[in-house]
Parts: structure tokens; sequence; C-alpha cells
């Protein structure tokens, strides 16, 4: 019986590890990586905030997180590419979705996000790039140290020339816990899980993604393509 018993405790606490070990594989074990239809993509992705042409031939859409540093380089090194040559001059359309990795801080970070472009959309982009500027140097820093506070949000937010009443208006947004920013960016991250984001940043042309998001030829490549399709 002793033995019996001993058995079925191994059996419960491997069974335990493997539950554990599949729920933070979220976002690594995805095989697809590629939404199944550019215009179901386009249509869920509506309201996200977006840069350049609406309504464009081409849409990007990228999946980030403020707490990552690999989104962090994409914005330094590679979204100022695509600006240059597609985004400025309105031959694409671009969106972005958070995706809440790091737990309570990315949550943050993409709440006031949501409540900047909620209320004062022109200054969107400008706290956007402010939120990844602020992410520490060194790259194991941005996703261990606590760094996306409250606090610097609020710092941000001064920076933005903002009125009186829509600085408020952010604020008490974002900092509701329950309200529409927070149900809005638990609805991004679920539409990372639906489209089975593999990692981020995750970059998507036309619903295709794109295999090297750190290759701004490959990038370039498979935009020029669907624009002239």
């Amino acid at each position: 019986m002793l033995k019996k018993n001993k058995w079925l405790i191994v059996f419960i606490v491997v069974a335990l590890v493997v539950v554990i070990a599949l729920s933070f594989a979220t976002f690594k074990t995805s095989k697809k990586g590629t939404s199944e239809s550019g215009e179901t993509l386009a249509a869920e992705t509506q309201k996200q905030p977006t840069q350049g042409k609406k309504g464009a031939k081409v849409l990007l859409v990228e999946f980030g997180d403020f707490k990552c540093p690999y989104c962090g380089d994409f914005e330094r090194k590679i979204k100022p590419q695509l600006e240059k040559e597609y985004i400025d001059n309105k031959k694409v359309e671009f969106r972005y979705v958070n995706v809440l990795i790091h737990g309570d801080e990315s949550e943050l970070g993409a709440k006031a996000a949501l409540a900047v472009n909620q209320y004062a959309p022109e200054k969107y982009w400008q706290f956007h790039h402010a939120l990844f500027e602020q992410q520490p140097k060194n790259k194991d820093d941005v996703g261990s140290q606590h760094w996306l506070t409250d606090d610097l949000i609020q710092k941000q937010l001064q920076k933005l020339g903002l009125s009186e009443q829509e600085r408020k208006q952010i604020t008490a947004a974002y900092r509701d816990k329950n309200g529409e920013m927070a149900k809005r960016a638990q609805e991004d991250h679920t539409l990372a899980k639906k489209e089975e984001v593999p990692y981020v940043p995750a970059l998507y042309v036309n619903g295709k993604r794109i295999e090297d998001e750190t290759d701004f030829d490959a990038i370039k490549k498979e935009v020029d393509k669907a624009l002239e399709e």
C-alpha cells in the first residue's frame, strides 16, 4: 500500500510540473506564426493605434511589449527605417498590438499607452517612443528590473504638452484596474494568443509574419512585394 501511495504522489507531482510548464509556453511553442487571413487580422486590429495611411493596400501589424528588450531594439533600429520608407510617405498603414509577457508592468504600460491613444491620439506615438526610450540600457535589466512605474508614466505624460483635462482623463483611465483600458489591454493579449504569435516583437505584412524582424532588407522585400501585388 505504501509503495502504491508513493507512486501516486510521484505521478501527481510530475503531472503538476507538466501543467505549469505548458502554462509558461504560450508564445514559445506555437508553430503557426502567420495569420490565416490578412483581412481577419486587419479587422481584428481596427481599434489599434495607427500610423501612415488608413486603409492602405499594405497593413503592417507589430505585436510588442514595452518591457521587452528586443522590442526596444526593433523600435530603435528597424522602426525608423519603416517610417522613412513606408509610413511617413503614406505607402502603408502600421498598427501596434500589446502583448503582456512581463506581467503587471507590461499591462501598466499598455494601459497608459491605450489611454493616451483614447484621449490624445495625436500624442500616442510620441508617448509610445518615450516608453521604449526609458528602457534600461542593459538588456537583462529591461525584463527583470522594476522600472516601468506609475511615476515614470506620469513624467512622460508631462512631456506631451497635454491639457490638464487630457492628463486627468488619461491618468484615471489607466489607473482603473477594471476599466476600459484594462479590458482593452487584455483583449490585445488575447488576440496575440489567438493569432498564435510565437514571440515579440513579431511583424506581420498583410497577415504574413516576417521570419526575421531584425533584418530590414527581408522586411523591405515583403513590403515591396505586397505593394506590387
